[in-house]
């Protein structure tokens, strides 16, 4: 399964275009892999995963053909994983995939973003925007994609919803994506026992620095669910592991969060803007 790494950044990307911190200063100078948008994934070539606020510079960037994306899956409502206002631009007919928990808010949110002259022609305008609820734990396809929702712990902008992560499965491959997420609920863990994952993507948005927040990942809440994953047999320590998802801190720069990440007793790879893997199985 080809997956394109479009976008590797928290919500304000690094650097963050409005700081001017010592941090994000060297990040400019230092370039290449340091340089993160915000999160969005191509999967073969037939489903964005989440349409982040630099989706045009990002499919621009990769030499994507719109034309051949079948279905955007949406892991949460968060605006730097779902751009509304360039969602309702895409001019050919699209599957939108969102939590059954926030499908008449996204419906809403899209035809409060059409102009008000357009109002009177809202089957014109995103008619072609068809918005699918995805159910916890549901299986569904998009072409030769199986994928599985599962429940994150990470809210979004619809008070009621909690954030989407997704069991995909191609051919005989079979990936847990895991962002944006913190530690997994117990009834969420007893799912993932089902299943032998063949590599996983997953977040550490936090790295080293333990910040108060259970909707995300640092080091030692990330080593603690892949343990129990490998308890689980749902992964072993040679299982590819790879992460994304990085914040402004706890201010380090690809080769660090690389050292960072050396620490834990498992095969991980550190994720960038552009990274291309091609996993089979």
């Amino acid at each position: 399964m080809k997956t394109i790494f479009l976008g590797t950044g928290s919500a304000n990307g690094l650097p963050d275009v409005f700081c001017s911190c010592e941090y994000c200063n060297s990040l400019r100078k230092l370039k290449g892999k340091n340089i993160r948008k915000r999160s969005t994934f191509l999967l073969g070539d037939k489903i964005l995963l989440d349409f982040s606020p630099d989706i045009r510079t990002q499919i621009l960037e990769n030499g994507i053909d719109f034309s051949k994306i079948k279905g955007v899956l949406l892991s949460h409502t968060h605006n730097d994983h779902l751009d509304i206002q360039e969602l309702i631009k895409i001019k050919n007919p699209m599957n939108i995939y969102v939590n059954s928990s926030s499908e008449v808010w996204l419906k809403e949110q899209i035809k409060a973003a059409i102009k008000p002259k357009h109002q009177k022609n809202l089957q014109e305008k995103i008619g072609h925007l068809n918005i699918i609820p995805m159910s916890y734990y549901t299986p569904f396809t998009i072409e030769d994609f199986e994928i599985i929702p599962i429940e994150a712990k990470h809210t979004g902008l619809n008070g009621n919803e909690q954030g989407t992560n997704f069991i995909i499965k191609h051919e005989k491959f079979t990936r847990l994506h895991a962002s944006d997420t913190g530690i997994y609920s117990l009834e969420t863990f007893e799912f993932l026992k089902n299943f032998k994952f063949d590599d996983i993507v997953i977040e550490c948005t936090f790295l080293d620095f333990q910040k108060d927040n259970s909707d995300h990942l640092d080091i030692f809440t990330l080593n603690m669910v892949l343990n129990r994953l490998k308890d689980f047999n749902c992964i072993d320590s040679k299982t590819p592991i790879t992460v994304t998802h990085f914040g402004h801190d706890p201010k380090k720069t690809h080769e660090e969060i690389e050292k960072l990440m050396k620490s834990l007793n498992f095969n991980i790879s550190v994720a960038y803007d552009g990274l291309s893997i091609n996993n089979t199985n």
